[in-house]
């Protein structure tokens, strides 16, 4: 009687949405096929209830097959998951010919691993019944009683459809309002920021001079044990380059937008300053490198959409999760593979996302357990890498870092400060000694201050013998100092190392004509 198995069908499928929560994922225009999901472990469960009448075997393997083919040509996720596919024939009698061994078949479809077909006609109902729901780790399918008479199947069949429809509506509106708390704004506020500072920049020095973040408010870890700690929020809004801004923003756009219809505007907009905080605190802690960028807080928002999976696994996976997953590792390895790329900031910006999702929590969603529990966790995640950032030396004064600042300082014919900066660092330095005493010297010769040139261009040359730059401004202070013998010896030098130098061969003959020699 086709009535009874419709109302079975539709039986089947209310319990599975409304008993063991499985979501319903497709009905077919006639409605004569469900198709409803569930994760199990790792794996996801599929289960297909069909009213088709199949004669033969191969009808039955086409008809799995087309209808995998179908939901596998549906999937847009990167990273594929384990589907066990449950196909579950509604019908009046068996195929003809042997088809049990499609009882648990694997198919060709790529994400399909195995595939599993029961036949409920009436003889054999209760058992298959009972298999499936061992199976699928269901309890719906317990005790299911069906009307004596065709009027009240007729009227359970129409109530019960009345109720999948009206649990799927109610359940839409429940995924879908998780993602409406708010229009994006801030996010819209901070991409023009962040873009008229970099032009700023580009109109100012360049977003690729070194100076220029710096004077700008890039994170320089010297500056800021001198007490700049604003430099931790300011370097957020600069970038190095337009492949930096342009990716940055880009994600910042894809994300930012997510994250703030998720949490809302000013909860977003928390979350994206203490993941930026954590973030360049931990690049203070841990990089000695000028850096400066959105990264740490952009990474903040990928740890506010890993709290939002898992306060809402099954909706997190359903629509984004293993994308988002993909795209952080892809991130995670790249960023370690490549030396210039700030990791402390990237992780600890998405921990701080993390930490700070689980203080602001979300609009219609509050736990003051685990809001206290985010609070201790930024708390302590500031106060600690900050901590660990007064107290490690080793990333406050990078020679080379140092050596480039003073370099970029002579450029910009900052003489006092290229002399305090080279200052600082030499009680740090190891292998660039004779270097920053040669720019330090430098800097003392524009300002005239010529008894100091010389003593660290000695210095340096004791280091470094062959320095032939040295030797060269050494008899040029020596010149200037009226030492005019050591400054001929010390050119002549020079020359042994580079003979081709017509600076060094024009010094001495202009040395020698002082000289008389």
């Amino acid at each position: 009687m086709y009535i009874k198995k419709q109302l079975l069908l539709h039986r089947l499928t209310y319990d599975l949405m409304y008993k063991d929560h499985w979501d319903l994922i497709f009905v077919s225009a006639n409605r004569n096929e469900y198709w409803l999901e569930h994760a199990n472990k790792g794996r996801k469960d599929i289960v297909r209830l069909s009213l088709k009448q199949l004669d033969w075997r191969r009808d039955v393997y086409q008809d799995m097959l087309r209808a995998e083919q179908q939901y596998e040509q549906k999937q847009t996720r990167i990273l594929a998951q384990p589907v066990d596919f449950h196909h579950i024939y509604i019908s009046d009698f068996e195929p003809v010919d042997d088809w049990y061994d499609l009882t648990e078949q694997k198919t060709e479809v790529k994400r399909t691993r195995d595939s599993f077909v029961y036949m409920l006609d009436d003889e054999h109902r209760a058992d298959e019944l009972i298999k499936i729901q061992n199976k699928v780790n269901a309890t719906a399918f317990e005790s299911i009683q069906m009307p004596d008479n065709v009027i009240e199947m007729e009227q359970a069949n129409a109530y019960i459809q009345h109720n999948i429809y009206q649990l799927y509506q109610q359940r839409q509106k429940q995924k879908e309002g998780l993602f409406q708390q708010a229009k994006p704004f801030f996010t819209y506020v901070l991409l023009g920021i962040n873009v008229f500072i970099y032009f700023l920049l580009e109109l100012n020095g360049g977003s690729t001079s070194i100076s220029t973040l710096i004077a700008f408010g890039a994170k320089e870890n010297m500056a800021i044990m001198n007490g700049e700690w604003w430099r931790i929020v300011t370097s957020m809004f600069l970038h190095i380059g337009m492949p930096h801004i342009l990716l940055n923003m880009l994600a910042l756009y894809f994300i930012g937008t997510l994250v703030e219809r998720i949490y809302g505007n000013f909860r977003f907009l928390l979350i994206y300053f203490i993941a930026g905080m954590i973030g360049g605190l931990a690049s203070f802690a841990l990089n000695p490198s000028l850096a400066a960028g959105a990264s740490g807080a952009i990474f903040g928002l990928f740890g506010a959409l890993l709290f939002f999976g898992v306060t809402y696994p099954k909706v997190f996976f359903q629509t984004m999760g293993w994308n988002v997953i993909f795209v952080i590792g892809i991130n995670v390895v790249f960023g370690f593979s490549v030396p210039q790329i700030d990791n402390g900031a990237h992780i600890g910006g998405m921990v701080g996302g993390f930490f700070s999702s689980m203080l602001v929590m979300f609009p219609t969603y509050r736990r003051k357990i685990i809001q206290s529990l985010g609070f201790v966790l930024v708390l302590c995640s500031t106060l600690g890498l900050t901590f660990y950032g007064l107290q490690n030396e080793s990333v406050h004064y990078d020679e080379s870092i140092i050596t480039q600042r003073a370099q970029n300082y002579i450029e910009d014919e900052r003489y006092k400060e290229t002399i305090d900066v080279v200052t600082n660092g030499l009680a740090y330095a190891d292998d660039f000694n004779a270097e920053l005493l040669f720019f330090r010297s430098y800097a003392y010769l524009q300002l005239q201050k010529y008894q100091n040139a010389r003593q660290d261009l000695e210095e340096a040359i004791k280091m470094k013998p062959n320095f032939e730059e040295a030797l060269y401004n050494l008899a040029l202070t020596y010149r200037q100092m009226g030492q005019t013998e050591e400054a001929l010896q010390t050119i002549k030098k020079a020359i042994e190392i580079n003979p081709e130098a017509s600076e060094y061969q024009k010094l001495k003959e202009t040395l020698q004509q002082t000289s008389g020699a």
